[in-house]
This record gives structure tokens, sequence and C-alpha cells, in this order.
């Protein structure tokens, strides 16, 4: 059961974060300046690092593709969804509804289930998971939805909206040198370590400070909601990947399970700088994390019987 004790620390530090503030140690506002720590610091330094030891291989790249599709689908699914209702619960049910926590939570239960080719299909997954994630899931609610205040926004608009994300740059920088076999000097992997291992505690702990316990039923029911869409796509994902993709059986397992990760440590973020809900998106983060565990850790077992 060793392959639960990272995961729980997690959850730990979602605990402290919240309880911290409750203390009166952290300002109600305090997680702006720790999302700007972890947007513009210990989150590209983590980009960095997974591409550390990796090789090219012609095949895993349409994974890439395949993580960028189950980001993707979902939040123009409930764009279109959502249509005629208000845009502070739009741009919640967006940008909480599609992509992935996989590097700060889902590796160490593919890594003891499915080994090292789990850990590069988990890590090709993300690839693409995080074009969206670190960038793409806001550019494209805040576009769609004119949450900036803007009538109408030129290609530049959007472009540069994507280009301020400094998470998004570094993963198109990586993603362009591992595409052209460009080798990356150690050195680089081990300025960047430090800055990069701290990204899984500042995420959770953010979420702990933003988390407010949703005592209001009407609140309750939304979160129900979301989730029930979130896991009825990964159902969808899951099914698609494993019988009708032509990748190996254990990449299809491991693809599988990691359809059912819980939602990325951004979409708070995201959603505070949309003017949605963020302390009902930070619940919904907190509570994805217990349903995921539970779910992949009763599929995995049933894929390794």
């Amino acid at each position: 059961m060793s392959y639960l004790v990272k995961p729980m620390s997690y959850v730990l530090v979602i605990a402290l974060g919240y309880l911290l503030k409750c203390a009166g140690f952290f300002g109600r506002d305090d997680h702006r300046l720790i999302s700007k720590i972890m947007i513009n610091i210990t989150l590209p330094c983590a980009v960095v690092q997974a591409f550390d030891g990796f090789e090219r291989e012609g095949t895993l790249f349409l994974i890439v593709g395949v993580g960028f599709l189950c980001a993707f689908l979902p939040m123009m699914v409930m764009y279109l969804a959502t249509l005629g209702i208000d845009t502070r619960t739009r741009v919640y049910r967006m940008l909480n509804i599609g992509g992935y926590n996989i590097g700060c939570f889902s590796l160490p239960l593919v890594q003891a289930f499915f080994g090292s080719t789990g850990v590069v299909a988990a890590c090709m997954f993300d690839t693409g998971n995080a074009v969206m994630m670190t960038g793409g899931s806001y550019a494209m609610t805040s576009t769609l939805l004119g949450t900036g205040g803007e009538t109408r926004e030129s290609g530049k608009d959007i472009l540069m909206k994507f280009l301020k994300s400094a998470p998004f740059d570094t993963y198109m920088v990586m993603i362009a040198l591992a595409a052209a076999n460009v080798a990356i000097p150690q050195v680089i992997f081990e300025l960047t370590r430090p800055a990069g291992q701290a990204n899984a505690f500042i995420a959770m702990l953010m979420i702990g400070m933003m988390f407010e316990p949703a005592g209001d039923p009407a609140l309750l029911r939304e979160t129900a909601r979301e989730l029930l869409w979130r896991y009825a796509f990964a159902a969808v994902f899951a099914l698609l990947i494993y019988f009708f993709t032509p990748f190996d059986l254990e990449v299809r397992k491991t693809l599988a399970v990691i359809c059912f990760a819980p939602l990325s440590s951004l979409a708070p973020i995201y959603t505070d700088r949309c003017h949605g809900d963020a302390a009902l998106a930070s619940f919904t983060n907190s509570a994805s994390i217990a349903v995921s565990l539970v779910l992949m850790m009763i599929l995995s077992m049933v894929f390794v019987l």
C-alpha cells in the first residue's frame, strides 16, 4: 500500500493550507501570491523536470494528441451545454470539467501498478493535457465568455493569452526540443530540480488556502453535477482508449486509469482569474481528489488481477 502514501500526503497538505487559513496564518487573498509563485516559478521548473531522461519514440507522440483531446473536448461540450446561463457559472463549469492532475498526484499510483511503461505513457498524456491546463483552458474560456471585458478579441489578443503563460511556453519549448531530438544539458535539470520538486507542495497548499466548505446544499449539488459530468467523460474516454487505440495493452490500461485522475491544481486559479467561483472550484478540486483516488485504485486493481 506504499503507493497510497504520496497521494494521501497531498491530501494532508490541502488540510494544512485550510487549517492555517482558519487560524489566521494566511489572509483571505494570500492564495493569489502563492498562485503567482506556482505559475511563474515552480510549475515551469516541474515541466522541465518531466523531460529529464526523456527518450524519443514516434508512437508515443500519438499519446500527446490523446491527452490534448481528453482535456479539450469536455470544455467545448460544456461551453455548448451552458448556453443561456450566467457567465460566472459557465466559467466554473468549463474550467472544472476537463484536465487532469497527473504529475502532482497520479504518477505514484501508475508507477506502482504499471511500472516504467505506465509512467512514460502517463507523462506523454500529461504533455498533451498540459497544453490546455497551463494556458489553453484559460485562454479559451476567457475568450469565449469575454471575462476580460473585451467585446471582440483579435487573433493576436488570443495568442498573447497563451504566450503570457510561463508553464505553457515551457511546455512548448520542451516539446519542440524533444521532437527535434535535441539533447538538453544535464545542468538545466539540476538547476530546476529544487523548484520543480516544490511544485506539488505549493499546488496542494494553495488549494487548501482557497478551500471553503460547501455547506450550502445548492453548492453541493453544483459540485455533484460537475463531477458526474466529469467522470462520465472519463468513462467514455477510458473505453475508447482501451478498445479503439493501437497502443500496447499496458499503455492502454495506464491511459484508461489516467482518464479518472483528479482535476488540475490550476483549475481554481483560472476560475478565479476568469471571475468564477474560486472557492467552489477549490472545493470541487478537493472532492475530485477523493473520488479519483478510489476510482483509480479500483480500476488499477481490476487491470492487474
